[in-house]
């Protein structure tokens, strides 16, 4: 195997998604624009609903995913034994109590009044997206048979299908429904397919297994409480300007969300190609072969990524006052969510290596200290000062305490030498260090909104990056990569 095919598979399978991505920014753009920053802020607190109601059934749907390939590892397509059968219906038992608790938590809330955006938004919207979570949790427990099964093409059709569709529509709806037309689109997307994964993989609803419910709880819950920490992590600073801010600065804060976005959807597709294939190595060869692979992709991501930013950035200020004006006071947010995403992206490739080397625990202990402490930071700034550009420092400066401390746990378990370890930290971040000082220094040095000087600050930014570009990129071959990428690209139909 080719030692850059995990980074050439990762920018595929980046790249073939990002027609998804391009959907998801252009309804996220398209609404902004339509709710202005009080809708666009109450449009990004009920986001929370379906993150949080995703982990609703506590760990029975990963570890759904750890258990149920080896129960479908010798049956034919579309036949269930029976312990496939016990694991399907302890999942449906657990996503049933899970969201009918999520949801009755959540209305109580809204039906207490607080907070006080909950009131604000009614109950239209909190019931649409509450549907929407519960529709989801359904699709997930289909999705997790279709890849047991290796049927990966219907995975990708039912999530494409989803966001076309959904967030087509929501795009349309509205301009004239407003937030409710958003939140519609969306059901009927999650509807559609959820209609698509029941044809592709008719799971039986019944009967609810409880014991293997709690059994699948049990086996998923290492890898459930890292991913519900991270989940945390990310969250927080919207949580804390939820109960300290108000619904226009939280919109205005959201511009910097869809940034943080953008900045960790490559990383995030390359630890999607990396996570099984550390799982599969048994041999030492292979084992080797998936170390020098992921040595190999992080270096590459973490020299490219911080380039792409410090090119893309400069841009912020001038597209913002041309077409989201009202947006305006989230851009020193969006500066320092972008700096703090890069730090967060150049940890996500060693944490799945952790994970899938089965090293939950240990990431379990490490995710939910760094939570805790992040937490503590974004709400006590908050409380004394809740406006987008100290939560955002506050939340970046967490992403990195995150990022730092998971890297050095990897580098352990990459390396011997601890020359090695911290010559692989510092390649890690000192790149997105640097792109992310060349940004706000441009910004601050050029502050026009105008283009020629967007121009001029991504001019700075990229040309002071490229010494970092050359030291780092030694050795990596972004050049040669770029040249295989291209040619292992399928002609055009």
């Amino acid at each position: 195997m080719h030692p850059r095919k995990l980074v050439r598979d990762s920018l595929g399978v980046a790249l073939s998604s990002y027609l998804i991505r391009a959907v998801v920014l252009a309804r996220g753009v398209v609404a902004a624009a339509v709710l202005g920053p009080r809708g666009y802020g109450g449009w990004n607190a009920l986001n929370l609903l379906l993150d949080y109601g995703s982990y609703a059934p506590g760990g029975a749907l990963q570890g759904l995913d750890l258990e149920l390939p080896g129960a479908l590892a010798h049956a034919a397509p579309r036949d269930l034994p029976a312990r496939a059968r016990a694991l399907l219906g302890g999942a449906w038992w657990a996503v049933a109590l899970g969201g009918a608790l999520f949801a009755a938590g959540v209305i109580a809330a809204v039906a207490s009044g607080h907070p006080a955006m909950a009131r604000e938004l009614g109950w239209a919207p909190v019931l649409l997206v509450l549907a929407a979570g519960l529709l989801q949790l359904a699709i997930q427990v289909h999705l997790a048979v279709l890849k047991a099964r290796g049927q990966f093409g219907s995975v990708s059709r039912a999530s494409a299908l989803q966001v076309v569709a959904g967030g087509g529509l929501g795009i349309t709806l509205v301009w004239r429904f407003g937030l409710v037309g958003l939140l519609v689109g969306w059901l009927a997307g999650t509807a559609l397919a959820l209609a698509l994964v029941r044809r592709a993989a008719p799971v039986p609803l019944a009967p609810f297994e409880p014991a293997a419910g709690r059994a699948l709880v049990q086996a998923g819950f290492p890898v459930f409480a890292f991913f519900g920490a991270s989940l945390v992590l990310r969250s927080v600073d919207r949580l804390a300007l939820i109960r300290h801010g108000d619904a226009v600065t939280l919109g205005h804060y959201s511009l910097g969300l869809l940034a943080t976005g953008l900045v960790l959807y490559l990383p995030e597709a390359a630890a999607s190609v990396l996570y099984p294939r550390v799982a599969a190595a048994g041999a030492a060869e292979d084992r080797e072969r998936v170390r020098r692979e992921v040595t190999l992709a992080q270096r590459a991501l973490a020299v490219a990524l911080p380039l792409a930013v410090a090119f893309a950035l400069p841009w912020a200020a001038p597209l913002t006052a041309t077409f989201l004006p009202a947006f305006r006071p989230g851009l020193p947010a969006l500066h320092m969510l972008a700096a703090g995403a890069l730090m967060l992206g150049a940890a996500t490739l060693p944490g799945y290596y952790l994970l899938a080397l089965g090293r939950a625990p240990r990431l379990l202990a490490w995710g939910l200290a760094a939570a805790a402490l992040n937490a503590a930071l974004v709400f006590g700034v908050a409380a004394r000062a809740p406006r987008p550009t100290p939560v955002a420092a506050a939340a970046a400066v967490g992403y990195a305490v995150f990022g730092i401390g998971l890297v050095l746990l990897a580098a352990r378990a990459l390396f011997d030498r601890p020359g090695a370890r911290v010559a692989f930290v510092v390649a890690s971040f000192v790149p997105a260090f640097w792109a992310s000082a060349l940004s706000l220094g441009a910004e601050r040095l050029i502050p026009s909104e105008s283009w020629s000087a967007a121009l001029a600050r991504c001019a700075a930014a990229v040309a002071g990056y490229l010494p970092v570009l050359w030291w780092f990129g030694r050795g990596v071959g972004l050049k040669r990569l770029a040249r295989e990428w291209l040619a292992a690209r399928p002609a055009p139909a």
